[in-house]
């Protein structure tokens, strides 16, 4: 009879715990997020220039938020001044202006959005060219897998950082790998892409872009938080503040990064 007692107490306890729990969340204020590059492309001499602003979202929120109706402009170092202008509603500022393509000249991007004014200044930096690709079969937990090198050469007697950035549309995410010269100054380097899932005739974009040294911290944090796999009590990651500020009051200041690269591209098919 006691067994009988306890078995219907047990019950009793599962059946309650299954009520759900409402958890009350404090949603942040919006923040501005800004995703600008200018990219100097050395193979075929072109150029994209892009600005894209959106609003964060709720914790459990993934809808996307453009953020409509800014003022944006890029400014070179000899005042000369490039706008940007809104594709529709999309958050996408674009420029019918082609940016001059000058080493180590500093170059000033401003946004203006609903009566708050941001700046952020970055260099054009250079880059290696890609100057071959490797490819190799590589054996990945009991499957096989494409291995990818894309090599250059360091220059001497610079300190240089870039990253590597593969894209494809057989690749689930593209795939991205940082560079410091700390123990290749003047040698040969590489990025690499491993891949059980590319087959012959697939087409890789491979591109290297220059960066300055605090973008290269920005990145580096940046693609850490994206990656690191960390157990139920792992810190939760920290909004990244790159270089792009609020004019008048840091606590305002957006997230996201402007950057300034030349680029290396290769467009290759896997064999």
């Amino acid at each position: 009879m006691r067994k009988f007692s306890l078995l219907i107490y047990v019950s009793i306890i599962f059946i309650n715990c299954e009520d759900p729990i409402d958890v009350s969340l404090n949603d942040t204020k919006e923040i501005l997020v800004v995703e600008a590059f200018i990219n100097w492309i050395k193979e075929n001499k072109t150029t994209e220039q892009v600005v894209n602003l959106s609003l964060s979202s709720p914790y459990f929120n993934t809808d996307f938020k453009a953020a409509n109706n800014a003022n944006v402009v890029i400014e070179d170092e000899h005042g000369n001044t490039f706008n940007f202008y809104e594709q529709g509603n999309s958050g996408r500022y674009l420029s019918s202006d082609t940016i001059p393509y000058k080493f180590d000249e500093t170059f000033t991007l401003k946004i203006e959005f609903k009566g708050e004014e941001y700046i952020a200044k970055e260099s054009l930096i250079s880059v290696s060219s890609i100057e071959r690709i490797e490819q190799e079969t590589v054996n990945l937990f009991s499957n096989e897998s494409v291995q990818l090198e894309a090599h250059a050469f360091d220059p001497v007697d610079e300190r240089n950082y870039s990253f590597f950035e593969f894209v494809g549309d057989k690749l689930e995410v593209s795939e991205y790998n940082l560079f410091r010269d700390d123990f290749s100054n003047g040698g040969e380097y590489y990025g690499f892409l491993l891949d059980s899932k590319l087959k012959t005739g697939d087409s890789i974009r491979i591109r290297q872009y220059g960066l300055s040294n605090i973008a290269y911290n920005y990145w580096y944090l940046l693609i850490f938080q994206n990656t690191q796999q960390g157990g139920p009590f792992q810190t939760n990651p920290v909004n990244l503040v790159g270089n792009i500020i609020h004019e008048s009051d840091s606590n305002l200041n957006p997230l996201g990064y402007f950057r300034v690269s030349e680029t290396s591209e290769v467009n290759y098919i896997i064999k």
